[in-house]
């Protein structure tokens, strides 16, 4: 039912002329998105709600001229960030990738470029190729700007599937925002404000992760303290591989020959899309936000290759949570400058700019865990 503000605004409406109806429609309309994503969201007076309204409709505009444009690879839908502030949707994505100064890096394995036997497959989907529901659906981070530690569960999680066994256990990400240590404030304040799937999977290496139902210290939004399991670490790991930044070549190896990576990407713009390959990221861009990296391949009727991205808005949210972006195939072909670092990318006093390549800058920052080992196994 409509709060007392918002029926007062549609009693109102129903007096008013006929040249307010076109406001009333969009009343209506936004009353029926809210039921159908379940927006609580409450409103002080009619004025805040009318407030909603107009950026409700300004989204609907938005979409139906995206859609209406030609030659278009991409369809934009009315999701439930319709009614989102800039503000309010940029706090969910709480992402800076790692900083590249030196008193910043983490330890990390070095790279070693690898030297497959064969041609790297065409295509690969880890969503597939694991073959475990559990595993591959995208969750929710809901409110908190935790995408780097859904990210890393998510590859940790998709790595012990490779292991095989009939049941992988879902691992606290929780954990990971509570206490992953981040004194650079690298990638963010830490916790919801932001960090990187390195430094996550650092403290996985050093501290092990229980599973998700273990963890009770995790309060709705991260209550920024934390509360060490009494449990045994349910997944361990020996390490992790960061990737050569902006290069193409070798995150899709890894993807082809060791399995699903957590990469960062500018997501600012995707926040209507619903399916189909996204292209619409300028060269410049300014990394936000955290993602796995499920694979790769070429939508054929497109005629467009891509990154297979699974995201953490929900599987309501784009493809069943998966988004897919252009993949440029050569190196070094569509590269820019992130000229916001403080906004997006770094640790505390890092580079004034950085540059980044790949749609979005999907080849900006790139990593994934070595040696991970269920306790079961």
């Amino acid at each position: 039912m409509p709060s007392r503000a918002v029926a007062a605004v549609l009693a109102a409406m129903a007096t008013i002329s006929d040249a307010s109806r076109t406001n009333l429609q969009s009343m209506q309309a936004y009353e029926e998105f809210r039921r159908k994503f379940g927006v609580e969201r409450t409103h002080a007076d009619s004025e805040s709600y009318m407030a909603r309204v107009l950026l409700f409709e300004k989204r609907r505009e938005e979409v139906h001229a995206h859609n209406a444009k030609p030659g278009k690879i991409w369809v934009a839908e009315v999701n439930q960030f319709a009614d989102y502030t800039r503000d309010e949707f940029q706090a969910m994505l709480g992402h800076r990738p790692l900083g590249r100064t030196s008193s910043s890096e983490p330890k990390v394995s070095s790279f070693l470029q690898m030297k497959p036997s064969a041609p790297l497959a065409a295509s690969v989907d880890w969503s597939v190729k694991l073959n475990n529901s559990k595993v591959a659906d995208a969750k929710s981070q809901g409110g908190c700007g935790s995408c780097w530690a859904v990210a890393s569960a998510g590859a940790l999680e998709t790595h012990a599937a490779k292991l095989g066994g009939s049941s992988i256990p879902e691992v606290s990400y929780e954990q990971l925002v509570d206490c992953t240590p981040n004194p650079e404030e690298c990638g963010g304040q830490g916790g919801c404000n932001g960090a990187t799937a390195e430094l996550a999977f650092q403290y996985v290496q050093e501290h092990g992760l229980v599973a998700k139902a273990d963890y009770k210290g995790y309060q709705s939004g991260g209550d920024g303290t934390c509360h060490q399991p009494s449990s045994t670490p349910i997944l361990t790991t020996s390490g992790f591989v960061r990737l050569p930044v902006n290069k193409l070549q070798p995150l899709m190896e890894a993807l082809a020959t060791q399995g699903p990576a957590v990469v960062s990407a500018d997501a600012s713009f995707w926040s209507a899309y619903s399916k189909g390959v996204f292209n619409d990221c300028e060269k410049d861009a300014v990394i936000n936000h955290a993602i796995l990296c499920m694979g790769y391949g070429k939508d054929a009727e497109l005629d467009k290759s891509y990154w297979l991205i699974r995201n953490s808005w929900g599987s309501r949210w784009g493809e069943r949570g998966y988004i897919r972006l252009l993949r440029h195939t050569e190196e070094d072909a569509y590269c820019g400058t992130d000229n916001r670092p403080l906004e997006g990318v770094g640790c505390k006093g890092g580079l004034a700019t950085l540059p980044v390549c790949g749609m979005c800058g999907i080849l900006s920052d790139s990593a994934h865990p070595t040696g991970v080992k269920l306790a079961s196994q």
